[in-house]
């Protein structure tokens, strides 16, 4: 950085504008809905006040905000009620992440997020964000954080293909998709005051008398799953259009991606700890998997089911593919989370999960039958009924998660796998662990199992090998970081 980026700057003045463009059109929206309803005048008034107020304090917290990148150190002061100065010391920054929605995009600017990887309270104090400077800016920001060098070279790890938005639908939010459009549907017409509880909803209960229910029910429930999987498809493509995965001659993996918002996450390669093949169960059912990075201030848990994980590698894509990048990834010629020859974890651990299915199904049947004695009997009907389905279902899982367990050493990584209904498979590199932890419940003392916790600086802190055989447990541990748990064990 050069002298002139020491001194103290404001965010670019478009951000004012941008967000008053927000506030202007939900006036627009919050003004038609009230003309429609006959509001009284006051409602449109106040509604232009708070409008008004909202975008003064945007400038007035534009005015107030400045930042300031120095030689060594990364600086932020901002708050118009309650000022705050920030600082991050420029060795501490693990990722830069850029993002711009569309009114950004419109104006020329984006907000830039600086990872620090710092885990104490929440997720919010670990990023430094700066909302909104404008693009050349934020672009020169990203080279200058995390690149050492500033050469434009860079090699294309991976790249999207269209074939594979087929593993869009291959997920349970196309359920919860669907039934969200419902709920969208409902709110609007409450908006409007087309009053669906007092006349849309009776009618609809008196049409459903007349008809049969089956062809309703079927034609419902299909309805709606078409109306998920047409949304689960939506998203897909806003998210990982024009994906692409490149490294970077200074050191750092660089994924971008976005339709209407755009999104370039960069993370250092030397904060890289492993990397993680996951695979939802509907996702694995169709031969797909995500690629995640295990890196330093990146894919912690509070991001792990965000749309916008800065650890992922790679979209839903075959698991061939996911294997390939994460080779590519870790400069190997072969991905250790495909290479590795997992270890079979003792039956101790398949009885375990079986005890635990039976409890679960009994205590849901146990609960609508007591529900049922004491209301109604149709929940007796739905008790036995659930009954057929939740006992034969939860061994089913029971079996597949207690197969998908497993751990090994292959080369310089420690790999561990486990999970049903997201079965994950994580690299780790042994020189990057700091420690383990060793936890045994009341359970596993009866049956001398526990679960062993590596913990790295990298992407949740921690990665568990479940229910192993203490003794063994102790001996892997040993093995993949020797001398940590060593002057603890009692040689035979």
């Amino acid at each position: 950085m050069n002298t002139e980026e020491s001194v103290w700057q404001r965010l670019d003045r478009r951000v004012v504008w941008s967000n008053g463009a927000w506030i202007v059109a939900l006036l627009i929206a919050t003004l038609a809905v009230m003309w429609w309803r006959d509001a009284a005048w006051w409602l449109p008034a106040s509604a232009c006040g708070v409008a008004l107020a909202v975008v003064g304090y945007e400038g007035f917290r534009w005015f107030k905000t400045r930042y300031r990148v120095s030689g060594d150190m990364l600086e932020l002061t901002t708050g118009v009620l309650v000022r705050s100065h920030r600082s991050i010391p420029r060795q501490r920054i693990r990722s830069v992440d850029v993002t711009a929605n569309p009114l950004h995009r419109i104006f020329g600017i984006a907000t830039v997020r600086i990872g620090t990887g710092h885990r104490l309270g929440t997720s919010a104090k670990a990023v430094l964000t700066l909302d909104a400077v404008a693009v050349p800016e934020a672009d020169r920001m990203r080279t200058g954080l995390i690149l050492r060098s500033h050469t434009s070279d860079a090699t294309t790890i991976a790249t999207g293909d269209w074939r594979w938005i087929r593993y869009a639908p291959l997920s349970i939010w196309v359920a919860a998709l669907g039934g969200g459009a419902i709920g969208v549907v409902y709110k609007a017409l409450d908006t409007i005051g087309a009053n669906p509880d007092k006349e849309l909803i009776p009618a609809l209960f008196r049409w459903l008398s007349g008809v049969p229910l089956a062809p309703v029910l079927i034609v419902t429930v299909v309805g709606t799953l078409l109306v998920g999987v047409v949304g689960a498809l939506g998203l897909s493509v806003e998210m990982w259009w024009n994906f692409r995965l490149t490294r970077e001659s200074g050191g750092a993996l660089r994924a971008a991606r976005g339709l209407f918002v755009t999104r370039s996450v960069t993370l250092e390669e030397e904060r890289l700890r492993g990397v993680e093949v996951a695979e939802p169960l509907l996702l694995r059912w169709g031969g797909g998997a995500y690629t995640y990075a295990v890196a330093t201030g990146a894919g912690t848990v509070e991001e792990e089911n965000s749309v916008y994980n800065t650890s992922a590698l790679l979209p839903p894509a075959p698991i061939g593919e996911a294997h390939r990048v994460a080779a590519e990834v870790l400069r190997e010629e072969q991905a250790p989370t495909k290479s590795v020859r997992l270890v079979a974890h003792t039956t101790l651990a398949r009885g375990r999960r079986l005890r635990w299915a039976m409890l679960i199904a009994t205590g849901a049947v146990g609960a609508l039958a007591l529900l049922g004695a004491l209301t109604t009997t149709v929940l007796l009907h739905v008790a036995w009924m659930s009954a057929l389905v939740l006992y034969p279902a939860g061994v089913l899982f029971a079996l597949d998660a207690y197969r998908n367990l497993g751990h090994g050493l292959t080369g310089r990584y420690l790999v561990t796998r486990h999970g049903t209904l997201k079965r994950r498979t994580i690299a780790l590199r042994r020189d990057g662990l700091l420690g383990w932890k060793v936890d045994q419940w009341a359970f596993h003392r009866r049956s001398g199992l526990c679960t062993l916790t590596a913990i790295t600086a990298g992407g949740r802190g921690g990665y568990p090998v479940k229910d192993v055989i203490m003794t063994d447990g102790m001996a892997f541990a040993d093995e993949a970081v020797p001398g940590v748990l060593g002057q603890f064990l009692v040689r035979a």
